[in-house]
């Protein structure tokens, strides 16, 4: 009987599994998105790098925003996870909300793993903390208030787009 429990358990979390893994997207696709020249004016390049289970949702007359989203498993109306992106200038920002802890958890460890310094982020109602590695900053906020007590903001400046020579000195150094 307990070896019967015991496999029903396992088959359980196999198939809650993929959803739940689903909602989680390591730094490499975050990433690869915010690279993508044209991420914001056409939603396939960004679909192309999601799992199955994330839907693409386009402007509508109420809300001009696009998003993708990981449909609840239960059949809620919130969805346990949501990606946008927002121009920023240079490159755009790739934005994460989830209600899993444990993405965020995988995705510290995955910056940690390479070595980057951890900079606290003054935010005055949630914790935070940000990552820069070479040509990308992460920042990851915790316990925020709402639907998404999760957020990553991954900023990176795509390879098309230089940042202006006036910025850099001797060597590519940036002057203050």
């Amino acid at each position: 009987m307990r070896i019967l429990v015991i496999l029903l358990l396992l088959l359980w979390q196999g198939a809650a599994a993929p959803s739940l893994r689903a909602q989680c997207l390591g730094l490499s696709d975050l990433l690869a998105i915010g690279t993508e020249p044209t991420a914001l004016t056409t939603p396939q390049v960004v679909t192309a790098h999601l799992t199955f289970e994330w839907t693409f949702t386009g402007p509508t007359a109420a809300l001009r925003e696009t998003f993708w989203t990981v449909p609840a498993p239960d059949g809620g109306s919130l969805p346990p996870a949501r990606l946008t992106l927002r121009p920023q200038r240079p490159g755009q920002d790739v934005v994460l909300k989830t209600t899993q802890a444990n993405c965020v958890r995988e995705l510290t460890r995955e910056l940690k793993s390479r070595k980057l310094t951890a900079q606290p982020v003054t935010c005055p109602s949630c914790e935070a903390i940000r990552f820069q590695g070479v040509g990308f900053e992460a920042t990851i906020y915790s316990k925020m208030k709402g639907d998404y007590p999760y957020v990553v903001v991954v900023h990176q400046v795509p390879a098309s787009i230089s940042p202006p020579a006036a910025a850099n000195g001797p060597a590519g150094v940036k002057t203050p």
